[in-house]
């Protein structure tokens, strides 16, 4: 069964790194797009300053781009924390491989059930997130069935 989620664990990561720099490129895009419409906004109080309308509609690009931007932040965060996570996944899929380090396996397989029900929450539930989960379950119950020292 070790082999089987080590095989898992590093397709998880996989997965990972690719859904890593989709969020991270996504948040930065959004980030830029939301300094692009505090410049506009900036642009509208300046330029047009005469009506309230004008005022209005500054106040409504503002606020829509402080809204992007802190967006952007969070999912490029969330990128970059899922790429650590896979440098995390690969060294437990080692560990898998070689029948040592039981906890780190089972903190390996709790960090992808735990990133992969936060894209979840991002995003949506799909097929692939069912092979994260499975190789977090499967890495956990795996590093169980390790040797001891007390068996050795």
């Amino acid at each position: 069964m070790n082999i089987a989620a080590g095989v898992l664990v590093i397709i998880a990561a996989i997965l990972n790194i690719m859904g890593g720099c989709t969020y991270a490129v996504g948040g930065a895009l959004a980030g830029g797009v939301g300094e692009m419409g505090s410049e506009i906004a900036s642009g509208l109080e300046d330029g047009a300053g005469a009506g309230a309308e004008a005022g209005e509609e500054a106040a409504k690009v503002t606020e829509g781009s402080e809204d992007l931007k802190t967006a952007g932040a969070g999912l490029t965060l969330w990128g970059y924390a899922l790429f650590a996570i896979a440098g995390i996944m690969i060294a437990g899929a080692v560990f898998l491989f070689q029948k040592s380090k039981a906890v780190f396996v089972i903190v390996t397989g709790v960090l992808a059930i735990g990133a992969e029900v936060g894209g979840i929450l991002i995003t949506q539930f799909g097929v692939m997130n069912v092979c994260v989960l499975v190789a977090g379950v499967l890495a956990i119950l795996a590093a169980r069935s390790f040797p001891t020292a007390a068996s050795g």
